[in-house]
């Protein structure tokens, strides 16, 4: 059974023509990049990229799994379901945001 949709991210959406998307590990580190590091980096580059577009839009932490899948399938990653490491990420990500008395939000 699938959940109703409960986000609300006015934030852009990474698709061609609107918003390019953080560089892919390839992109970012070259050719040489090994499996375990190119998935470290894409891990990140979605977790940080969904943490900054839920603190824009006012969420904080405690987030059900089920919003963070939302968050990510929002702004248009190619993942189906965002792994239990991504999840953690984003709320690793989204904690420091909120920690941070530097981090201004203009919108």
């Amino acid at each position: 059974m699938r959940h109703r949709r409960s986000l609300r991210i006015p934030a852009r959406r990474f698709s061609a023509g609107i918003a390019a998307l953080p560089p892919t590990a390839r992109e970012a580190l070259g050719t040489d990049v090994t499996a375990e590091e190119a998935s470290a980096y894409n891990r990140s580059r979605v977790a940080t990229a969904t943490a900054v577009a839920l603190y824009r839009s006012g969420y904080a932490l405690p987030m059900r799994d089920l919003d963070l899948d939302d968050a990510v399938h929002a702004l248009g990653f190619p993942y189906s379901v965002p792994s239990q490491e991504t999840r953690a990420a984003i709320r690793a990500a989204l904690a420091v945001l909120d920690a941070d008395y530097t981090v201004t939000v203009t919108r």
